[in-house]
C-alpha cells in the first residue's frame, strides 16, 4: 500500500514540473480568487442592502409608534367631540323647549297687540263707542271689558248691528270679531267662579237654522251656511250666537 502512494506521490510531482500543468493551475487559482472577490463584493452588497433594510425596518417600526399614536389621539378626540356633541344637541333641546315656552308666553301679548293696531284703524263712531264701553282709550282697559259678562254681551249687540249696516267695512268687521273673540279668551281666564264661554260650532256648507244662527243683512233667505262673520258663544242660558252669511 505504501508502494503505491510513493508512486502516486512521484508521478504528481512530474506533473506538477510539467509547464502545461502549472498554468492550469494558476488558471484555477485565479479563478477561484476572482469568484471570491465577486463573492465578497455580493456579501459586501448583501450587508448594505441589509444595513438599508435594517434602517427602513426601523423607521417604519417609528413611523408606525407615530400613526398608533395619532390614532390613538384622534380616538380621543373623537369621543370628546361626540361628548360635546351630545352636551351641545342637550342644550339646544333645553333652549328650544325654553323658546316653545317663551313664544307661549308671549303669543297671548301678540294677539292683544295685534287686536289693539286693528282698533286703532276703526272708524271714528266706532272708537268713539268702544272707549265708552271700555270706559278709557287704552289697552289696559280694552282688555279689562273681558272680565264684565255684561260688556261682552253689548260688544256683541254692537257688532252685530255693525254687521248688519249696509254700508259696514268688512274689515273693521274683522277687527271687532277679533276683539270679540279676545274678550271672551280673558274671560275664560281669569273668571274666578271657573265659568266659561263655550264656542257654538258652525257647520259650513249645511243648510242655514235660525234657531241656532243669525245671517247678516245680504244673505239669501234660504240657502247654505257660507262663512262666519262673528263667533258665537254660550255659558249657561246666556247665548250669543253667531252671525253667518247664507248663499
Amino acid at each position: 500500500m505504501g508502494d503505491i502512494q510513493n508512486s502516486l506521490r512521484r508521478i504528481l510531482c512530474e506533473l506538477l514540473k510539467d509547464a502545461e500543468v502549472q498554468e492550469d493551475i494558476k488558471k484555477i487559482v485565479r479563478k477561484d480568487k476572482e469568484q471570491e472577490k465577486e463573492f465578497q463584493k455580493k456579501i459586501e452588497q448583501l450587508e448594505k442592502e441589509k444595513e438599508a433594510l435594517h434602517h427602513q425596518l426601523e423607521e417604519a417600526k417609528i413611523e408606525c409608534e407615530r400613526l398608533h399614536y395619532n390614532c390613538n389621539k384622534l380616538e380621543k378626540e373623537k369621543v370628546d367631540l361626540e361628548r360635546e356633541k351630545k352636551e351641545m344637541q342637550s342644550s339646544k333641546e333645553e333652549l328650544d323647549k325654553r323658546l316653545q315656552v317663551q313664544k307661549k308666553e308671549f303669543e297671548p301679548f301678540e294677539e292683544i297687540y295685534e287686536v289693539w293696531q286693528g282698533i286703532s284703524k276703526l272708524e271714528k263712531s266706532q272708537k268713539s263707542y268702544l272707549k265708552g264701553l271700555c270706559g278709557s282709550w287704552d289697552i289696559k282697559s280694552f282688555i279689562a271689558l273681558g272680565k264684565d259678562k255684561s260688556g261682552i254681551k253689548q260688544l256683541w249687540s254692537f257688532i252685530k248691528d255693525e254687521i248688519m249696516n249696509s254700508n259696514r267695512k268688512i274689515e273693521n268687521i274683522r277687527i271687532l270679531a277679533k276683539f270679540f273673540d279676545l274678550c271672551i279668551s280673558v274671560y275664560n281666564s281669569t273668571n274666578i267662579r271657573k265659568e266659561r264661554y263655550e264656542k257654538i260650532e258652525v257647520a259650513i256648507g249645511k243648510e242655514f237654522d235660525s234657531r241656532r244662527y243669525i245671517k247678516t243683512s245680504e244673505s239669501i233667505v234660504n240657502g247654505v251656511i257660507r262663512e262666519v262673520v262673528l263667533n258665537g258663544y254660550y255659558i249657561q242660558d246666556d247665548v250669543m250666537k253667531p252671525i253667518v252669511i247664507v248663499r
